[in-house]
């Protein structure tokens, strides 16, 4: 298997020639308009993780600094470690699998935060020249504003690439069938971890690799049988269990409802503003992440080209956000709003009405019907009546400019989906392909892949539903009487 994945790359690399700096030099979309503290809000968090991306030293043998985005000095890169990785699998050599799986991991670990960094990065710069109105001319004519725009993220792009030395290391520059890039995005190195943690004795390691690969694929049954035999072993750490993909506000935000549960209400608080903060900055990075690059499968002219291109981003983007509800092995549906409705009951209790009350606003964005919401807010219209002024009706800006991304974002999916359908029904057969494939926007929510070939057997689904895999934040938030906003939810 080793030397056809090895040949895999060769020919592709043949087909495709020269590697370039597509992954990062495509931007996407232009820089937007967003309201100043809705903007600050996500500054300040991309600020600090690009802080902590460029301090942090690479942890194992033979990794060099960030400075380097986390260059094995050998020069190979994580694909390399990856099939290296598989082949000592497949020779039951399993110290070295483990060794450069987890090398493997934790390249295109560093890789995707670096790329995505400088992306963000690039894109706030580009927000301060349209802020500041400072372009190289004064007038906006034939939107040559916009271009100036893009070309600005261009240049950005190819310093921030030379800081992070990623042109000397782009693996996915041969990968245009994308044959990598789902091995790394749907976590495929774990299922043979978990094989080679077992036969190397790191039980606890071997459980949470199966728990891994569980949350984000949980219907996958022969990974729970796995999971639920590690758990029974002799020497496991059940607390030691952890999903070693997992997303930092979740901490945060898990953390945050420990809190509220038990009443510690300004620590609450803190956690979830944390966890929104921290949210907004993960998601941002898997858009980000999506602005690569795209093999048309034709040779499109300039609109039709960046219009292609943009389609397939956008879908990569609302993605995005059902990735996000995915939380230890159970998919949360509106787990940014969730947050509002937990600070609102929060800052209610220590008697913060106007943060509660613009808490309970930002929630009502994403759930006009909701019909408690409301009447929780009623009750600080009474028990404030003196103090409510018209700041309290405004929802908070970062809820405001998530809740207006979200909402042109699926009116632009619709658009593109409804006008190109009809494109195809009018048109005569044989012309190009429309801008999108119908099966694109039939379910945006994660997929459910199988295990890799090598590691087992196909098995059939089971057809009922898999039980969540045992855990604080299943069990975390059952309903209390309490003053104030009570909640229903689970999470």
């Amino acid at each position: 298997m080793y030397d056809l994945v090895r040949t895999r790359r060769v020919w592709n690399s043949a087909m495709l020639g020269v590697a370039a700096l597509m992954l990062l030099v495509y931007t996407g979309c232009p820089a937007s308009d967003v309201t100043d503290a809705g903007s600050t809000k996500a500054e300040e968090a991309a600020s600090a993780n690009a802080e902590d991306a460029q301090s942090t030293t690479a942890s194992g043998d033979g990794m060099v600094a960030s400075g380097d985005a986390g260059i094995p000095e050998d020069g190979s890169s994580f694909i390399d470690q990856y099939e290296q990785g598989v082949q000592a699998y497949l020779t039951n050599e399993w110290e070295d699998c483990v060794y450069w799986l987890e090398r493997a991991v934790e390249g295109y670990r560093t890789y995707y935060e670096s790329v995505a960094n400088c992306r963000i990065e690039c894109e706030y710069e580009a927000r301060n020249v349209k802020h500041r109105g400072d372009f190289l001319h004064g007038s906006n004519v034939d939107n040559l504003q916009y271009y100036e725009l893009i070309l600005r993220r261009t240049l950005c792009l190819s310093k921030c690439a030379r800081r992070y030395a990623i042109y000397r290391y782009l693996p996915f520059s041969e990968d245009f069938d994308g044959y990598y890039m789902d091995i790394f995005q749907q976590q495929k190195a774990y299922p043979y971890l978990y094989s080679c943690y077992i036969r190397t004795n790191r039980i606890t390691m071997a459980a949470s690799a199966a728990y891994t690969y569980l949350v984000q694929h949980p219907d996958d049954s022969v990974m729970r049988k796995s999971f639920d035999d590690a758990i029974e072993k002799p020497g496991i750490d059940r607390e030691g269990i952890n999903d070693l993909e997992e997303k930092k506000f979740v901490k945060l935000l898990i953390g945050g409802i420990v809190d509220e549960q038990e009443g510690n209400w300004e620590r609450a608080i803190e956690q979830l503003e944390g966890s929104i903060k921290q949210f907004i900055f993960d998601e941002n990075q898997c858009r980000a992440f999506c602005e690569g690059e795209f093999d048309h499968g034709f040779l499109p002219d300039f609109i039709t080209a960046i219009g292609n291109h943009f389609t397939n981003t956008l879908h990569c983007k609302r993605n995005c956000t059902a990735h996000m509800g995915m939380v230890r092995g159970k998919y949360y549906d509106s787990l940014f709003a969730r947050h509002y409705q937990s600070l609102q009951k929060a800052y209610y209790q220590v008697r913060k009405y106007e943060e509660s009350y613009r808490a309970g606003m930002s929630y009502l964005l994403f759930h006009v019907d909701d019909p408690d919401m409301p009447v929780a807010l009623k009750a600080i219209e009474t028990e404030a009546s003196d103090a409510i002024t018209a700041k309290f009706f405004k929802p908070r800006p970062e809820a405001i400019e998530y809740n207006d991304r979200m909402l042109y974002e699926e009116k632009l999916a619709n658009f593109a989906r409804d006008e190109f359908d009809q494109l195809d029904a009018d048109r005569s057969e044989g012309e190009t392909d429309s801008l999108l494939n119908d099966a694109d926007y039939d379910d945006e929510r994660p997929l459910v892949d199988d295990m890799p070939a090598t590691e087992r057997e196909a098995t059939p689904k089971e057809q009922e539903q898999q039980q969540a895999t045992e855990d604080p934040i299943n069990l975390l938030y059952q309903p209390q009487e309490t003053t104030g906003y009570s909640d229903r939810d689970e999470l």
